[in-house]
């Protein structure tokens, strides 16, 4: 963290020569130098200054990509100026001293900061080291030293488990409703606590609901689909400075200056015999964790244990069948994932080149209620590649079958243009069996935010629940994706969404 003080006379607003030496440059140039550096898109917060540092103010913000800190993706600047210094521009983010910490982080309201190791690129635990802790302190806030002190709790996860089994002990806690927890990681962090609070609910004899605890999130993963989806209004705001702030900026504000409000799921059904074959990974020593037990169970059983047998998932962002839930299935793997987000590209090229088609019903149901419609492909009268999906009866070949609560899945990929944050629509993205070029032409249309539903191959609607029943004889083609969970259905078996209508957490917008 570099901080710099800016003396009290302001000079003008001149840069100085790019060869100037700042150490030795008088007072009047280094003031206005430093201040015409700050950037509006960088800013986090200003505070106050404590008397006992002379007054002014405290301007914070986060820089990142190529820092001169030692190279660091990252680096958190703190300038002190006087009164008369602040520019006016940057008087919107000032933050009272007594508005701090705010009332969702204020004790003795328990906070806990899950840092989750092996999201994204890793960069999690710096980003807390070098960031999170120090804005944390300067709005008061000390991490706890010992289990009975106070100060918020900080956790590092050790393995994929760590934060399911957080998860579980929140689920347990009578008074979950009065905690915060600030998420360091991608959408995988959400899904755990989702689906554990409601495991431990579902298996517990209290009949009344727990309270839902309020959740933070610092976008550290690889998609980061709940979080651009959530901020979406601030990325394309036409009051927006001409350069966005970046999706950890908009979360650090929204950490210190956000409100909480109910969290929409959906509930993802399951055939009987369907098997949870793939969880988020949020961790590296997961697949060490793995291995170690499937060997474990060989030596005993003489075989590799068989996959958990699955009822329901519970998600907040995507249910799919077809190139979607195969994309993430086929580039979940250690040689693809070191390189990020860049996976999914390099797996969809793979994928593209077979252009499966996926053999299944898929139903609706609309407007509150009455009966299930099938929608079934329908080729075009001149025989060429074009689809378009129409109201029938019966089955068919779809490439791609994507029901969602969110309007993106990536920063820049809008799957649905018509979802606003927290609206809790479901809205079902379809196409059916159309060649591999077809099929990217209308994926680069929602990277233009969102014009692929204008294609008369796409359909998108609102709906109520959908119900995709599977016919493919192969169990590579027989994968469902609930928020990066991926489920294995029998042949015939059937995925059913709908919305949850029960509150599991709230989260800060």
């Amino acid at each position: 963290m570099a901080i710099q003080d800016l003396p009290s006379n302001t000079g003008d607003n001149q840069s100085p020569p790019a060869n100037i030496d700042l150490e030795n440059v008088d007072a009047q140039h280094t003031s206005s130098y430093v201040i015409a550096k700050l950037k509006r898109e960088e800013i986090v917060f200003v505070l106050r200054a404590p008397e006992e540092a002379d007054g002014g103010f405290l301007i914070y913000s986060l820089s990142e990509g190529s820092t001169p800190d030692d190279g660091k993706p990252f680096s958190l600047d703190v300038v002190q100026c006087q009164q008369q210094q602040l520019p006016d521009e940057l008087s919107e983010f000032l933050v009272d001293r007594d508005s701090l910490p705010p009332s969702h982080l204020r004790l003795p309201r328990p906070v806990h900061v899950v840092v989750s190791t092996g999201s994204g690129l890793r960069r999690a635990q710096e980003f807390y080291e070098g960031v999170l802790r120090p804005l944390l302190g300067a709005a008061g806030l000390a991490p706890r030293e010992s289990e009975v002190g106070e100060g918020y709790q900080v956790m590092m996860t050790k393995n994929a488990n760590t934060v399911r089994d957080f998860a579980r002990e929140l689920g347990r806690d009578k008074d979950a409703g009065e905690k915060t927890v600030i998420l360091l990681s991608g959408d995988g962090g959400v899904v755990d606590l989702l689906n554990e609070l409601d495991h431990t609910s579902s298996s517990s004899s209290d009949a009344s609901p727990s309270p839902s605890p309020t959740i933070a999130l610092l976008p550290l993963g690889t998609g980061n689909a709940l979080f651009h989806s959530l901020h979406k209004p601030h990325y394309t705001s036409p009051s927006s400075s001409p350069t966005p702030s970046s999706p950890l900026v908009l979360g650090l504000r929204t950490l210190f200056k956000g409100t909480a409000a109910p969290l929409p799921t959906f509930r993802a059904s399951f055939s009987p015999g369907a098997k949870l074959i793939s969880a988020p990974v949020n961790d590296p020593a997961a697949e060490h964790i793995t291995t170690t037990e499937r060997k474990d169970h060989e030596k005993k059983e003489g075989s590799p244990p068989p996959p958990p047998v699955i009822t329901h998932l519970l998600g907040a962002i995507v249910a799919s069948y077809g190139f979607h839930a195969s994309l993430v299935w086929e580039s979940d793997t250690p040689a693809y994932r070191v390189h990020g987000d860049k996976r999914f590209g390099m797996a969809a090229a793979e994928l593209l080149k077979m252009s499966h088609a996926y053999d299944a019903r898929v139903e609706v149901r609309r407007g509150g209620g009455g009966d299930f419609v099938s929608l079934a492909p329908h080729r075009s009268q001149n025989g060429d590649d074009e689809q378009k999906s129409v109201d029938v009866r019966g089955g068919g070949r779809f490439n791609y079958v994507l029901t969602t609560l969110v309007s993106n899945l990536e920063k820049t990929f809008t799957i649905s243009p018509a979802s606003r944050p927290l609206d809790g629509q479901l809205r079902l993205v379809h196409f059916g069996d159309v060649s591999g070029d077809k099929t990217m032409e209308i994926m680069m249309g929602a990277y233009r935010e969102g014009e692929h539903v204008q294609m008369k191959e796409v359909g998108y609607e609102e709906v109520d629940e959908v119900r995709v029943t599977i016919a493919e004889e192969d169990a590579r083609w027989r994968k469902v994706c609930v928020d990066g969970s991926i489920v294995e259905l029998e042949r015939g078996g059937w995925m059913s969404v709908t919305k949850e209508g029960r509150e599991r957490l709230r989260v800060l917008v």
